[in-house]
Order: C-alpha cells, then sequence, then structure tokens
C-alpha cells in the first residue's frame, strides 16, 4: 500500500503566503495520515503563473520555492510533488516545472509541462518554453510518471511512460471552470478516469480551487484506480483527501483485462 494525500488549495495569495498555506496543508495531512508516503499539490501552487506583474518571478533551482520545499519534505519526513513552479529558463522565458521531493529533502527529478496550451484564446508559449523528455523516476514508493494538467489530453505521454515501468501517476492541475466557455468539469472527471483506465494504472490528479486571479479552477481533485473507479476525492472547497495505492490489486487487474498483453501495435500505424 501507498498512502498519498492531494491537498486541493488556490494559489490565491502572494508566493511567499502560498509557500505558507503549503506547509500548512502538508503539515496537517501528514498529521492526519499515520506513515503518510506522498503529498501532492495543484499546478502553479508557488503563484498564478498569469500574476506575472508580481515581483516574485521565476527562479533557479535551487530557489527560495524548492529550498522550502525540500526543508518541508525532510521534517516531515515525507515525498512532496509541490504543484509546479515558474523555473528561470535561460532564454528569458521559464519552464513549468513539477518535481518529486524525497523524504530526505532531496529532488529525485524534475519535469518540464511538454504540452503547452495554445487553445481557447490561450497561449502558454507566449512565456513559457516547451518541455522535451516525459519523466519517470524510481522512488521508494515504486516507479512513477509526472505530468501537468493539459498533458491528460495527450493519451501518448500518459501510455509511454506506464511503457515505461510507471507504477503510477501524477497530475498537478490547474483545470478552470471554462468561464466564458462552457463548464469543462466533465472533460476533467473523463480525462483522469480514462488516463487511469486505458493505462490500468492509478492516477492521482490534484485540480486548484476557488478564485485565481482571472480564472475559477473547481477543485475535483482525486484518486481513480486501474478499474477506472474515483476512490478518493476533495470537497469542494480548499480540502485534503487521502488514498491508499493498491499495487497488488493494481497488478490483479492489469492480469485480469490483459490489455496490455493484448496490444498489437504492429498494426495500428496507417499506410
Amino acid at each position: 500500500m501507498v498512502k498519498v494525500a492531494l491537498c486541493q488549495m488556490g494559489s490565491t495569495g502572494t508566493s511567499k503566503e502560498n509557500v505558507k498555506k503549503i506547509i500548512h496543508m502538508a503539515e496537517t495531512a501528514a498529521q492526519n495520515c499515520k506513515n503518510l508516503d506522498v503529498i501532492c499539490f495543484p499546478e502553479d501552487s508557488y503563484f498564478d503563473f498569469d500574476a506575472r506583474s508580481e515581483t516574485q518571478g521565476p527562479e533557479s533551482i535551487p530557489g527560495y520555492f524548492t529550498d522550502a520545499m525540500c526543508v518541508l519534505a525532510k521534517r516531515l519526513g515525507v515525498n512532496i510533488i509541490p504543484g509546479s513552479f515558474m523555473e528561470l529558463a535561460v532564454n528569458g522565458k521559464y519552464y513549468n516545472t513539477t518535481m518529486f521531493i524525497n523524504r530526505d529533502g532531496k529532488i529525485l527529478g524534475k519535469y518540464h509541462k511538454i504540452h503547452l496550451m495554445k487553445a481557447v484564446g490561450y497561449d502558454e508559449s507566449e512565456y513559457v518554453n516547451y518541455g522535451e523528455k516525459p519523466c519517470v523516476l524510481d522512488t521508494d514508493i515504486g516507479r512513477i510518471g509526472l505530468m501537468v494538467c493539459y498533458d491528460m489530453r495527450f493519451p501518448e505521454l500518459a501510455r509511454g511512460m506506464v511503457q515505461d515501468g510507471a507504477e503510477m501517476l501524477f497530475v498537478p492541475s490547474y483545470f478552470p471552470a471554462g468561464n466564458p466557455l462552457p463548464p469543462r468539469t466533465d472533460h476533467w472527471d473523463t480525462l483522469v478516469k480514462s488516463t487511469a483506465l486505458l493505462n490500468l494504472t492509478y492516477t492521482i490528479a490534484t485540480n486548484q480551487y476557488g478564485h485565481v486571479v482571472v480564472s475559477i479552477p473547481f477543485g475535483r481533485s482525486c484518486v481513480v484506480d486501474p478499474w477506472g473507479t474515483v476512490i478518493s476525492q476533495c470537497a469542494n472547497k480548499e480540502d485534503i483527501c487521502y488514498a491508499d495505492i493498491d499495487l497488488e490489486f493494481q497488478k490483479q487487474v492489469r492480469k485480469s483485462v490483459a490489455s496490455w498483453e493484448n496490444r498489437r501495435p504492429e498494426v495500428y500505424t496507417l499506410h
């Protein structure tokens, strides 16, 4: 069993206020769940990328945010995926970066968001560099894959990481309600469930919640098991939910459904 906590928060304050909120929620999660293995936060947890007028800009690694998160992980003795933040790039832009920090406060690996949103009147690539490679890591909880939000709309990424041995997929997200577009809550539910079901792999997706700059992310952070069942979900507020990841159950599901064994990739390419 792997014990996970999803901290559904809104990065509604300054960067330092948001760090205080992250620390408080992580401390609460560790207090409420004995032998907690990993705590997960949303995309843009440090501060909203659209608040670029704030004096706190992109940072390098190490930096204020990553140092604070490493100290927190070591103090609590728990792995932390601290959402994502703006990592400074050499060309003046930055990367939308998430990372896995182990219980010793060491960054085991980082992931630069590969798929940037250029849709619905929004162009993330104006100020963010594209990531160039997936991130699959060996950790003390198993082999994990990292994605960020919009990545879920591209099933090849999750499929490739599971083919590379990922036993769990973690997805920090900032998924808004859709205003002025139609609501996208149904998209979120379908994307998280389908990522888990199509890959027969636990998917842990942590979304923002609240009035964040101009967007209103709706939360619905959840853990979906390899059968496509939501086994834990945050309430409609800033909240923490917990789940047990049963990797033995996952093995049983994969053996029973056998979609990995029955794949026929040699005939998938159209000529």
